[in-house]
């Protein structure tokens, strides 16, 4: 291995670790950071000592070589352009672990070597491994891109976070020909189908804190299998301080430095599946995750996989998205800022460094210990009333409350249709009321429904009340859109409409876990 020695050579010859080296490399010297010299070096490796000459090797040394600099005394600070160098030697441990704290991810291969009888051997095996690492030569010069730009984000002065455009589309051909790979191959192997403009995976058991966990794995297992690190946030105790949006969509942090390596982590990660990702907050046209960019990252994005019901009555799509959000940080050591909504800690992390973790279907994400809460009390769920549209009223509760410990219904007779057997729901007679409730209990009537995500931490709030009987579907519609309150309530008369039922059962068409496989619908007037 040829190496270079950018140091007087009277001086280097001094060097123990110098003459080591040079029995068993071929080593040379050059005086000093002569930009035409460096632009035609032919070495393998270039080692620096002076702060200054960081800044000239990086501008000017070949791509090819191999760069490390040496922190000749201990408690000196990083050289300027430490994040492009290929490794920084230093004295003490100590010191590496001080760099590794202020450089953070920018930080090079960090190696502490003390002048002792062993440095030569730890020199040896640094430069062997670095040797290595040239093997990847694309991904050496992409991490050094990666580290540099998250260098400047993070010594970036502080300005508004100004809104960019959204990346630009992929061009119609382009995208066409991503729609017939992913037709002839599938998407995780489920049958796809053509929803609101885009390729879906037909799926009939999944409730929606199941969609929300899929698109939260989608996200995470791209990133790790990149090496891009991330942070699962929390959002704020209070529902409305989250601003618009859906409180049990998970969110993802990402270091703004880091924001073109995680769009290609997303892009090879899903080859020929229907994956998408839209850019926030624009909520521009969703774009194939396989035709991101690395240019033009948004301050956000969601991805996601569009699931459809075969009766095409029940679709996930955008809604229930993870969303990636890049945190720019102010300036160095300060705190990150997010470009989305605030978190439980506010609008700033002190750092998106993990310190804890947080499970999510038994899965755990790295997170910050702040985020990390107490088990909140159980809830239970009591039906005092029932009726024939308990089957939908337990479908929403299914798909929109996942956080009910356990279910009681009040009831005589039970219909025949619900699984009584079933762990999590317990009938009972109204002589022998449940005796094991939690602290905490939601009372339902069968004719209660809700309308979207509800958190643990809320609860309904007043009911919209209409008069069923009679009404079309198209009536009906409007107590869905209503955004105003978290449950609606139908009042019925003992029997249910056809036309209601009908209703019900297209907009919650995935069975509950109360439900026997195979029954059929009861109470509907013919």
């Amino acid at each position: 291995m040829r190496i270079t020695f950018l140091a007087d050579p009277a001086a280097a010859a001094e060097d123990g670790v110098v003459r080591s080296l040079a029995a068993r490399h071929d080593v040379e010297f050059a005086a000093g950071p002569d930009p035409a010299a460096l632009r035609t070096l032919d070495a393998d490796v270039l080692v620096t000592a002076a702060s200054g000459h960081a800044t000239a090797v990086c501008a000017f040394a070949p791509a090819r070589t191999l760069t490390v600099h040496r922190i000749p005394r201990p408690g000196d600070p990083p050289p300027p352009g430490a994040p492009e160098l290929d490794a920084l030697v230093v004295p003490t441990e100590a010191d590496r672990a001080a760099y590794e704290k202020e450089l953070g991810p920018a930080a090079p291969r960090l190696l502490a070597i003390p002048a002792d009888a062993h440095a030569a051997d730890r020199w040896h095996t640094l430069l062997t491994g670095l040797a290595a690492l040239r093997d990847d030569e694309p991904r050496r010069q992409r991490d050094r891109a990666d580290r540099a730009a998250f260098h400047r984000a993070a010594t970036a002065p502080a300005r508004p976070v100004r809104s960019l455009p959204p990346p630009p589309a992929p061009a119609a051909a382009e995208r066409r020909r991503w729609e017939e790979a992913v037709r002839a191959a599938g998407s995780g192997g489920g049958r796809l189908v053509w929803a609101a403009g885009q390729l879906a995976e037909l799926r009939d058991d999944l409730l929606a804190a199941d969609a929300y966990a899929a698109s939260l794995r989608l996200a995470a297992d791209a990133l790790e299998a990149a090496d891009v690190p991330y942070v699962l946030l929390r959002g704020p105790d209070d529902p409305d301080e989250t601003g618009p949006g859906d409180a049990l969509r998970h969110r993802l942090a990402v270091d703004a430095g880091l924001s073109s390596r995680a769009c290609r982590a997303f892009a090879g990660a899903y080859p020929g599946q229907a994956v998408y990702a839209v850019s926030l907050p624009h909520r521009a046209v969703p774009v194939p995750a396989e035709l991101l960019t690395a240019t033009a990252a948004p301050p956000a994005l969601r991805l996601y996989r569009p699931y459809l019901t075969s009766g095409r009555t029940l679709r996930y799509g955008p809604g229930h998205g993870c969303d990636i959000e890049f945190w720019h940080r102010r300036h160095r050591g300060g705190a990150y800022a997010g470009p989305c909504a605030p978190t439980a800690l506010g609008a700033t992390l002190p750092s998106l460094a993990p310190t804890a973790v947080r499970y999510v279907d038994d899965r755990a994400f790295p997170t910050l210990r702040e985020f990390v809460t107490e088990p909140r009390p159980p809830v239970d769920a009591v039906y005092t009333t029932t009726g024939p549209a308990l089957r939908y009223s337990l479908r929403s509760l299914a798909m929109f409350a996942p956080w009910i410990r356990h279910t009681y219904v009040v009831a005589e007779t039970p219909p025949p249709w619900l699984d009584t057997a079933r762990p999590g729901l317990t009938v009972a007679d109204r002589r022998h009321p449940p005796d094991a409730l939690g602290a905490h209990v939601l009372p339902l009537a069968a004719d209660v429904f809700l309308g979207r995500a509800l958190p643990a931490r809320r609860r309904p709030g007043p009911l919209s009340v209409d008069a069923a009987g009679g009404h079309e579907p198209r009536r009906l519609d409007g107590l869905f859109a209503r955004r105003d309150t978290d449950a609606f309530r139908l009042c019925l008369d003992g029997t249910l409409p056809r036309g209601v039922h009908a209703f019900l059962e297209g907009y919650f068409p995935v069975p509950s876990p109360y439900e026997r496989a195979g029954a059929r619908g009861e109470g509907v007037r013919a």
